[in-house]
């Protein structure tokens, strides 16, 4: 409450109690495959699933690593030249006629190579016969014939979703809602004057509350990291009226009197109780697997606080 001379002030009051905040985050578990540029999946035999990324070359199968067929018991294999072989190697997963893995860094979105896409990512495929064999020579990689350069609608890797590893990311952030900073204060006696400015403000900003903030999530020897920061918080006054604040804002000083705040404030033009909600709003960017994606995140608190009319009275 703010002073006002000689005058004395009657204020009716009326005390409420504080909202008590919710928030919450879900993530669910979405599986990726590089989708062929041509060519698809054959039935093998014995109940086999082969299954390809573009067009094998002869002698050439394959199927994905390592997990049992569904309806049956066969273990799925990697072959080339009728040969069992690695299904990942150094240079990514086998996929049918070479091991693919994203390129690390992607070419500039004006290259060639993305062939008028926007989203996806470029991968490399290095042929079988380009990797490194116990007591064989090897292949200069750059030196490597069929090694190839294209786009891919996704990563190539079946069991890690980026997406899925930057939701998990942001949970391991624990964002909560603004502490409110904001005068008159939510506290019995304390009470605001219509006409009179309000300041409100995020009180102790703290990495999980403000930001920024980063965190990782790692699956299937891949890492997604993830930074959240605050773009802003939109106030609802409770009046019919918001404020939207960019930055933390000022927290209220008793040196500064009467003043408005420079960057987030109100005023009332009539006495009542009201809730006040602020809703920050996150906005957390993601990079990983050659992919990056941008998650919004919003998180609300609230309090409650009571005006009142200045009156004079003369003696």
């Amino acid at each position: 409450m703010r002073r006002a001379g000689a005058m004395i002030v009657l204020l009716t009051l009326v005390l409420v109690g504080i909202a008590a905040p919710s928030f919450g985050t879900e993530s669910a578990s979405v599986a990726m495959a590089v989708e062929p540029p041509e060519g698809g999946a054959e039935a093998g035999q014995d109940g086999e699933i082969i299954v390809g990324v573009g067009t094998p070359g002869e002698g050439e199968s394959a199927a994905p690593v390592g997990t049992p067929d569904p309806g049956t018991d066969k273990e799925r294999a990697c072959r080339f030249g009728g040969n069992v072989i690695d299904c990942e190697s150094q240079f990514g997963v086998w996929d049918g006629r070479c091991y693919v893995e994203v390129a690390d860094p992607q070419p500039s979105k004006d290259d060639d190579v993305w062939a008028g896409h926007d989203d996806g990512v470029i991968v490399v495929c290095m042929p079988y016969i380009c990797v490194p064999q116990p007591g064989q020579d090897t292949i200069p990689v750059a030196d490597c014939p069929g090694r190839s350069v294209y786009w891919a609608p996704r990563a190539p890797d079946s069991d890690v979703d980026p997406a899925v590893l930057a939701e998990r990311a942001v949970d391991r952030m624990q964002l909560q809602p603004i502490d409110i900073g904001i005068v008159p204060e939510d506290k019995p006696g304390s009470v605001g004057i219509v006409g009179m400015p309000q300041w409100m403000w995020v009180n102790e900003p703290a990495p999980n509350t403000f930001g920024p903030i980063t965190a990782s999530a790692s699956a299937g020897g891949h890492t997604v990291t993830a930074t959240a920061s605050v773009d802003k918080v939109v106030w609802d006054m409770g009046d019919g009226n918001t404020v939207t604040c960019v930055g933390a804002g000022t927290p209220y000083e008793d040196r500064f009197d009467i003043a408005d705040s420079p960057d987030c404030g109100h005023r009332y033009t009539k006495q009542g109780e009201y809730e006040v909600t602020a809703t920050s709003y996150w906005t957390v960017e993601w990079d990983g697997i050659g992919q990056t994606g941008i998650i919004p995140v919003e998180r609300t608190n609230s309090t409650n606080i009571v005006m009142g009319e200045a009156q004079v009275i003369t003696q």
